[in-house]
């Protein structure tokens, strides 16, 4: 069996430890970072910054998560050589918006109408429960998944997980929202149903993050960094609830918390 491929490289470098610079240079591992380019036919071009892992799924992921196929079934066909991706989707005539982007690995793309997004998003569904404990435990097993992090501290991470606890799908990636659309893209390669999920991050909340989180039908977002006001904002619209700052016993709640059992807003 092939060894997990890892992408980090090695680098020089120097610490400064109690404010005092030790002369001599160290070895550690850093996160690579590549241009994915990535030509969809009929619809547009994309350059995206990002972590050279699991490129399938962040394809799939990112062509989703901009509303340009609904399912891993309206893909036609995916190409991948090296940082070359050439894809086809089925029905090309019926996408609004054909795009050249540039797209980093930091900031994900803007919506251009926030107001439109916020009123078309289907709210989500009351399905999935909670327990405080279960927050942090959840916080955990991301954690404990996160290889590369803990060989560099340069990644993000995403996973979802379902009303049991258990991740159904783990990614790492430089850019945070590439690690959201790469665990989406994952269960809809295995053509595993996310509404009614959680999803757990190891990065603060965007609107962006929770519009992708809507879109794949997910009624919980788990992070342990803080949400933006937006993110909140959409979060209460659309059904989600929002955990910012989960850290071992500690939590804030934002938005549903409802879905957390032990609240006396349970359903």
């Amino acid at each position: 069996m092939d060894r997990k491929y890892i992408p980090t490289k090695k680098t020089e470098l120097y610490r400064i430890k109690n404010a005092v610079l030790n002369q001599v240079p160290e070895q550690d591992q850093v996160v690579i970072e590549e241009a994915l380019t990535m030509q969809v036919d009929q619809v547009g071009n994309y350059t995206i910054l990002c972590t050279p892992s699991d490129i399938k799924s962040l394809v799939v992921g990112f062509l989703f998560a901009q509303n340009i196929i609904k399912t891993f079934d309206d893909v036609a066909a995916i190409s991948i050589d090296k940082f070359n991706v050439q894809a086809q989707v089925k029905h090309p005539a019926q996408i609004i918006g054909k795009k050249n982007l540039l797209v980093t690995s930091s900031c994900g793309l803007c919506e251009t109408n926030i107001e439109k997004v916020l009123n078309t998003m289907p709210v989500c569904g009351n399905t999935l429960t909670f327990s405080a404990a279960d927050l942090g435990a959840v916080v955990k097993k991301l954690q404990t998944k996160q290889e590369i992090f803990q060989q560099t501290g340069g990644t993000h991470a995403a996973g979802i997980f379902n009303a049991d606890g258990d991740l159904v799908s783990f990614s790492e990636d430089l850019g945070r929202h590439n690690a959201l659309d790469k665990a989406i893209g994952s269960c809809l390669l295995k053509n595993y149903n996310t509404r009614g999920c959680g999803v757990v991050l190891s990065s603060r909340i965007s609107f962006e993050m929770v519009t992708k989180a809507a879109r794949a039908g997910i009624e919980m977002i788990v992070a342990v960094s803080a949400p933006s006001s937006l993110a909140i904002c959409a979060a209460k619209k659309w059904n989600i609830t929002l955990c910012g700052f989960v850290r071992g016993d500690n939590a804030n709640i934002y938005t549903g918390v409802e879905r957390v059992r032990g609240s006396s807003l349970e359903f």
